[in-house]
Order: C-alpha cells, then structure tokens, then sequence
C-alpha cells in the first residue's frame, strides 16, 4: 500500500484558525462588462478582497478550461466535474469525456466483448437499439460526434433498426440550438438509411431540465416525463400541445411558439409518430438501450429507472424488459447501471486521501445542486471518503430546478449559516463550501437574476470571511468555471474564462507570495497550495503550488 504520510515544511508559519477554501461555482473573469453579470453586480466586499490581495501579491488566475482539466482540447468549456476533479485531485487527470472519444474513435468500443454481446441479443430477438442522451456538441455530458459515431458503429454490425431519444441541451451550448444539431442528426440517419433495410429516426425528446435528466434526486418528475416519453411513448399534454409530432423540428417549433419564455432545457417532451399516429419509437420488450451520456450525475436517476427491481420512485406507465447499458459506470459505489461499456476514471491519492493520512480534520458544504461535486468529483470519483471520521460532510436540500430563475439567491445564506456555525465550534483544520448559484442562475440566461446571485455569495463571502478572520484563520476564493461572467444574447453556458484564486491571511504580515514562475497556472495547482498552508510538503504527483516562501 503507497504510503501517503506527507513532508512537514520548515519555513511554513502555524496558523491557528482553520483553512476554508470558498468555491464560487460559473463565476469566471471576464474584463467586458456587457453581458457581465459579475460586473454589474454590488460585489463591493468581494472586489475589496481581490484589491487586497493583489497589493499583498497573493492574487492569481487560473485556466479552468479544456486540456487544463483534463478535457480533450483548449475550445472545450470548463465544467463543475473536471473543475472539482481537478482540484480535488491536485493533478489534471483524463476525463470521461476523452476515454469516450477515444474508444468510439479508435473502434474499442465496438470491438469489446460488451458491445458484442449486445449485437448478439439484438440479432437474436430481431429487435430495436435505442439511444438516449444529451443531443449537443457541449462536451459537458455528452457530444453528439460520440452518438454519429455509434450508430455508425451501429450500421457496420448490421443493426437494422436503430430508434434516437433526444435531449435537448440549451444549457451547455447557446439557449436556442436544439435545431442545428436535430439538422446534423437527420443527415447522418439520412444517409445511414439510403441502404436498403436500415431504419434509423428520432423517437422522442425533450429539453434536459425538464426530461429524463435529473441529480442527486432532486425532482423525480422529471424522470417520469423521460420513461413516459422514451419508453411509452406517451409526452407531456399542455394546452395547445398535445405533444404528438411527426418530425423532432416541428415538436422544438411547436413548443417554442406555445412555450416562448422557456429555452431548449425547459421543453416539454415530445413523441415522434408515424402518418397513422402510432410512436415509432416505443419501446418493446427484449429491445436493447443504451445512454450514451458519458458524465454519471445526470445518469443516475433513469439508470436505475431502468435497472432496478421494485423500483418505487414513481409510478410507470409501461415497463417492457429490455437491455440497459451506460456508457459509463455512472456510480461505483451502488454499481449503476448493471451494463456499461467503459470504467470511469479514478483519481488515486487525492487532496483528501493524504489529508487523510495526516489525521486532518475536514468538512465540506454544498446545497443539494453541486453537493456530488463537492464530495464525489472532489474526491475523484468517489462516493466515500478516505476517513469518514475525520472528513464530514452537510447536504442543504436545494429547491427544484425550475424555480432557480425566480430564487436567485437559492440556498446560500442556508449554506453560509452552517458554515459558520461549524467555524465557531472550532473543530475542523480544513473546511470546504461550494456556492451554486454563478452556475446554476446563469444557466438560466436571466441576467437579473445572474446579478442577484453574484450578490448573494457576495454576501455570503462577507460573512465567512470576516469570521475566519476573527478566528485567527485563512481563506481561498477562488472558482471552477466561468459562466455568469458571460451571459450576452441570454448566453446560458460555460465559458473559456479564467477564474480568480486570491488568499486571504487573518496574519498582518506572511511569509509567502504567489509564484510568478508558473506556466499557465491551473485548478490542479490549488491542491499543493492548500497543503502549503496547512504546512506540509507537497507530494510528487501533486502540480506545483500557487505559492513560495521566503525568510
């Protein structure tokens, strides 16, 4: 067993109060101001940090974007997975999202005894493969270049009959794009059915926040309208919609023109149908699935939808026995689903684990939207902590979803006053806190609501750190991606911005400053920096600290 005790420094100053690393979740650095959620917003206190710390040299920006967090190029966004991973982790690791692409692109996907197999069933019982997935180039949970590539997979070993269940994204990509990538989609299947005998179409979809792709058990209905629709074929009823279409582009039309105020993520489902009216994409028994978003936190939910005896979370409508795959193993712990093609990536020795070792006494806060990712993401992929004992952890429960556009504020000032009352008990050396709401009001594109929730963790920070002062302590702020920074045309996605990283030291004078020596620092770095001050060495797989001491 690696042995994970870590160097004590010499030069390093004993602090008495805690270490507390704040998370501001989307929010990124962006100097235009149009668009800029964060600029238009009352940060006073926290732009007073950031003066501060850059005259105290202990100011910095980070890359928190593409191969900086382990993604397969620099034009791909940042995410709150690969972002938590790699702090988390100290390193950059590979991410799903490149084992992915890999193993579809290299053809070891296909070749693997898994897929074969699933060929094997569906020659045997002449039956349907379905896909469904995240319909988008995002690259956060999915990339439609990896479902072109399965069917086409699919199509070279003879699968006849191929039925698509699309998700719509508006989320990770512009608000209003559903349509480019429907267009890109029917061309492939297009093509792929111009041979004689393949049958390959669009079933069934709806926007990603409404259908099929909830977390961390947030709102079970929006499961249900994904079973309802992909497996029943029975959509969503509004009036006016009655949500029965013969071709995916009228459904996105339709429901535009009854639903303006609401984007791509928000449409209801829809079922495709043939000229009698009949869903072409029902599932049957002895039919074969496969989901092929590679990221497991939106996965989980309809996997085990799926897989699970006795499942009891809502009532379904039909429940055909079919053959379910993941792309990934979604959750290790609980092993979902059953079926997957490709291991995720483990992040061995993190943060956490060497803290571990030390006996550090750590505890970590989130509400319920980015809780996985404060826990499972930061501790590479894990649901269980290295030392339950020492490293706890406190969940607020988040209100649904759709209700974030009109609570900008969330649940931060809950989080915050936990915080702090854990802070005042005094029983922890380092302490963590993810604040959601950059992320998940500016995937809303309200720009109001985006500058209410700068000000709330504005405010938030404000009182942590003033009590981390008071206690004698040290504080982190820094971010995991960029995304209200950048909200013109009512953007709703990540962005390529940097993010800030700035200390601040309840001690009058210290005796380190930033590194200017780094190239290109990233998130990977905050790791090591975190270990320098709580002074310790950092280990060799660990990227250089964000920081240097002197005499």
């Amino acid at each position: 067993m690696k042995n994970l005790n870590l160097e004590k420094m010499e030069n390093s100053q004993k602090r008495e109060g805690p270490l507390l690393l704040i998370i501001m979740d989307g929010i990124g650095l962006r100097k235009n101001s149009e668009g800029n959620a964060l600029k238009a917003a009352d940060t006073e206190y926290l732009d007073g940090l950031i003066k501060g710390a850059k005259n105290s040299n202990l100011y910095a920006e980070l890359y928190a974007h593409g191969t900086f967090v382990g993604l397969p190029s620099d034009s791909i966004m940042g995410n709150s997975e690969v972002g938590h991973n790699a702090i988390g982790a100290g390193r950059v690791v590979e991410q799903r999202s490149t084992l992915t692409k890999n193993a579809i692109k290299s053809g070891n996907l296909f070749n693997g005894t898994k897929w074969k197999q699933l060929i094997s069933q569906i020659n045997k019982n002449n039956s349907t493969l379905h896909f469904i997935g995240l319909l988008s180039d995002g690259y956060v949970h999915s990339h439609i270049s990896h479902l072109i590539g399965l069917l086409e997979g699919s199509k070279k070993d003879q699968i006849k009959s191929v039925r698509i269940h699309t998700l719509l994204d508006g989320r990770d990509v512009p608000p209003r794009s559903a349509l480019i990538y429907v267009k890109q989609l029917n061309k492939q299947l297009e093509k792929i059915n111009k041979d004689s005998g393949f049958d390959y179409r669009i079933a069934s979809g709806g926007g990603r926040m409404r259908v099929t792709m909830d977390r961390y058990n947030s709102d079970w209905k929006v499961v249900k309208r994904g079973w309802d629709a992909h497996v029943c074929g029975i959509p969503e009823k509004g009036e006016n919609y009655e949500g029965y279409f013969t071709s995916a582009k009228k459904a996105i039309q339709k429901a535009r023109k009854i639903y303006p105020e609401s984007n791509d993520q928000y449409l209801p489902s829809f079922v495709i149908t043939n000229n009698e009216g009949t869903p072409i994409g029902k599932m049957e028994n002895n039919d074969s699935v496969i989901f092929f978003n590679f990221r497991g936190d939106r996965a989980i939910e309809i996997s085990r939808a799926f897989d699970e005896e006795g499942f009891s979370e809502f009532a379904k409508a039909c429940n055909p026995k079919v053959f379910y795959y993941g792309m990934m193993l979604y959750d290790d712990k609980l092993g979902i689903p059953e079926k997957y093609f490709l291991e995720p990536p483990k992040i061995h020795d993190t943060l956490t684990s060497y803290l571990c070792t030390e006996n550090v006494k750590q505890f970590s806060i989130a509400e319920t939207h980015k809780f996985g990712h404060i826990k499972y993401f930061f501790l590479g992929n894990r649901d269980k902590s290295p030392c339950p004992d020492l490293d706890k952890y406190v969940e607020i429960k988040s209100e649904p979803s759709e209700q974030i556009e009109s609570h900008p504020k969330m649940k931060a000032y809950e989080v915050k006053d936990k915080l702090l009352e854990v802070l005042d008990a005094n029983q922890y050396q380092f302490l963590r806190v993810n604040f959601a709401n950059g992320d998940m009001v500016g995937h809303t594109g309200n720009f109001n609501s985006a500058v209410i929730a700068a000000e709330t963790v504005n405010d938030c920070i404000k009182e942590l750190v003033e009590k981390v002062k008071e206690l004698k302590g040290t504080a982190i702020i820094t971010g995991d991606h960029g995304n209200l920074e950048d909200m013109k045309d009512f953007e709703t996605s990540h962005t390529l911005n940097k993010v800030m990283f700035l200390i601040i030291d309840s001690k009058s004078k210290v005796n380190y400053t930033i590194k200017k020596d780094i190239d290109k620092p990233g998130l990977g770095n905050i790791a090591a920096t975190i270990l320098n001050l709580l002074g310790y060495k950092k280990p060799p797989s660990f990227l250089p600290s964000l920081i240097e001491f002197y005499t």
